[in-house]
């Protein structure tokens, strides 16, 4: 069982609601695995959903943005489910208990918008920008499965970047990464709608970064 914060605003609809579920338990899964292992949701007064998912995911799924705890479902053969914010002392894993676990520290990050220069032939499809966005990520992170779990938002087509959730501190170091053009803060986190396409100016990004690192390096 999974313990939501309320859906960002425009969010209001059930099908809305369960596609915010799915696109936050896709983190973990893919999109197909995501929505066929869901088996109930709340969408209205209280939010969450159950599914059928493993100790190691259920750990990686209680570190996202949004989810307030995981625990395994009490009453799984029961109809109705208990989503109220009260079981949430009671929970199998919650944000407090894997604090030593947490990537970062509560309340330490910040939303960044990461814009590329074009990969190099054979990156072509979704799937692959992807894996190549994850990996420049991991050269700063260290680690390839924590990299996918920051990345929240792909622009793979036409422009090429992405959005992800950092520390200032390892955003800074993203920023002089080979084939990173800029590193701005999100200003649209709860928008679908991002701007990859305009080189923000130095005043919009990293005023401690050196010329040639981080922004306009490769211009």
């Amino acid at each position: 069982m999974v313990l939501m914060e309320a859906p960002p605003h425009g969010v209001n609809s059930k099908p809305q609601v369960i596609d915010y579920y799915v696109k936050t338990l896709e983190r973990v899964l893919g999109r197909w695995d995501a929505q066929m292992c869901i088996n109930d949701a709340s969408w209205d007064t209280h939010f969450g959903f159950c599914c059928d998912i493993d100790e190691e995911t259920s750990h990686e799924l209680a570190r996202l943005p949004g989810v307030l705890s995981v625990r395994p479902d009490p009453d799984y053969s029961c109809v109705k489910k208990d989503y109220s914010s009260s079981i949430i002392q009671s929970s199998y894993l919650s944000s407090s208990q894997i604090g030593s676990t947490l990537l970062f520290p509560v309340g330490n990050t910040k939303h960044w918008l990461v814009r590329l220069d074009k990969p190099g032939v054979g990156v072509v499809t979704k799937a692959q920008m992807v894996d190549y966005y994850a990996q420049i990520l991991t050269k700063v992170l260290g680690n390839e499965k924590d990299a996918q779990m920051c990345i929240y938002h792909v622009s793979w087509q036409s422009n090429f970047g992405f959005c992800c959730e950092l520390d200032d501190e390892c955003a800074r170091e993203l920023a002089g990464v080979p084939g990173v053009l800029s590193v701005q803060p999100d200003k649209n986190f709860e928008s679908e709608n991002k701007d990859y396409g305009v080189l923000c100016s130095r005043d919009e990004s990293f005023p401690w970064l050196d010329l040639g690192i981080g922004l306009g390096k490769d211009l």
